[in-house]
């Protein structure tokens, strides 16, 4: 949480943290400015100082309305120094040198964001010896990473709009294909039209979008076989068919950057076999026993233990029983989800457990087993957000119905 940057800064005898880049691509700018509109940033973390935001001057407003202490790009001299030189890199590392002289910046110093990596390490080499007093170190784990990877109310909170906003969308979508009927074995609409991946997908963009959400990352619609690969999505003209396994999987965050929500059902549309009923029920317990387990002090490891366990008495293969096997429980079992979709804490093996991926009261994670048979032309997985409450419980975020058959109504 924001509250422990202080503090963890001071575990890992860091003199100041340097974060920069574009709160809307950069999660630890967006985490620290509370999610104003930054094309370019600069955010100074000392412990037991308010942190500095530098900016440029023609985004002032949105910098103070971040609520931290600011400081315009033009007062370390860029406009002038733009116009000395043609090479931006000698641009900024004269402005972190005034900017060091200007607040005293001496010790160690870590830096975390987003920019182009060879750019920057050019930047980086050449400020060691610009500034001597400065020793560039690694934060393990990083301070920010660790931050965020637990929620405040107010983060949790945010987190439960996004998600209703997704539910509503996902609504929208599997409506489209339960108005339809099926002619043999392809699902067609009120007008005699195929319905397809892309008319699904397309449905649900338009409603992310009309809801202020954004899919940075392609969402995933996959029948048959597909379903059978974790994240595998079949060709948009591809026509949904009846009886065969579909996997949905949704995961959009805030437009311009914000909260991700993850939400994945399975289903099959009429005609259901037996075999996928089966394979149903079987990931819907194994999900019903890994949300009944997580609470705070329990390792993530130690639930995707449980789901192998699972799975294994019931004779399917796991990524435990069988490394890299593409059949049956082929991943771990969920991620921490929040400024970005995949972070801390993770639901995975691990033979020697660490601190960060142990729940904690305020973790946001995911809890998605699944059963994959892509030869056999199915796959399942269910996927829910879950977070450990002040009580130290887990609850789902954002509960949504879950239904093994879709049956068409129109």
């Amino acid at each position: 949480m924001r509250s422990e940057i202080s503090r963890l800064l001071g575990e890992q005898n860091l003199d100041m943290l340097w974060v920069t880049g574009a709160t809307h691509d950069c999660p630890e700018a967006y985490y620290l400015t509370s999610g104003v509109s930054l094309t370019s940033a600069w955010i100074i973390l000392r412990p037991d100082s308010q942190p500095l935001l530098c900016h440029g001057p023609m985004e002032r407003e949105a910098a103070a309305a971040s609520g931290l202490r600011t400081l315009d790009f033009n007062e370390l001299g860029a406009e002038k120094l733009s116009q000395e030189h043609n090479d931006p890199i000698t641009v900024r590392l004269e402005m972190f040198a005034r900017l060091a002289e200007r607040e005293n910046l001496a010790g160690r110093l870590a830096v975390h964001g987003v920019a182009d990596p060879g750019e920057f390490h050019f930047l980086l080499e050449n400020l060691n010896q610009r500034l001597p007093q400065l020793k560039l170190v690694r934060d393990i784990p990083p301070v920010l990473e660790t931050a965020r990877a637990t929620k405040d109310s107010e983060e949790v909170q945010e987190m439960k709009r996004v998600a209703q906003a997704t539910l509503e969308a996902m609504s929208e979508a599997l409506d489209l294909i339960r108005k339809s009927h099926a002619e043999g074995d392809q699902v067609i609409d009120s007008s005699g039209a195929a319905v397809t991946v892309g008319a699904v997908k397309s449905c649900l963009t338009t409603t992310l979008a009309r809801k202020g959400l954004q899919e940075p990352y392609e969402t995933i619609l996959s029948i048959g076989r597909e379903a059978g690969i974790p994240h595998a999505s079949n060709p948009d003209e591809t026509v949904l068919t009846v009886g065969k396994t579909m996997v949905f999987d949704v995961f959009p965050c805030r437009k311009g950057g914000g909260y991700f929500f993850d939400i994945t059902r399975s289903f099959l549309i009429g005609n259901p076999t037996d075999e996928a009923l089966k394979l149903y029920e079987k990931v819907l317990a194994a999900q019903e026993k890994a949300i009944g387990e997580a609470r705070a002090g329990v390792h993530g490891s130690e639930l995707q233990e449980l789901v192998c366990d699972y799975f294994e008495t019931l004779g399917h293969p796991t990524i435990r029983s069988k490394p890299g096997t593409t059949e049956g429980y082929v991943h771990s079992l969920g991620h921490g989800i929040g400024l970005e979709v995949h972070e801390h804490p993770y639901l995975r093996l691990q033979q020697t457990p660490d601190e960060s991926n142990c729940l904690k009261t305020g973790s946001v994670f995911s809890i998605e087993p699944g059963l994959y048979y892509p030869e056999r032309g199915m796959g399942v997985r269910i996927e829910d957000v879950v977070y450990i409450n002040e009580s130290g419980r887990a609850e789902i975020l954002a509960p949504f119905e879950k239904f093994p058959v879709l049956e068409l109504e129109g």
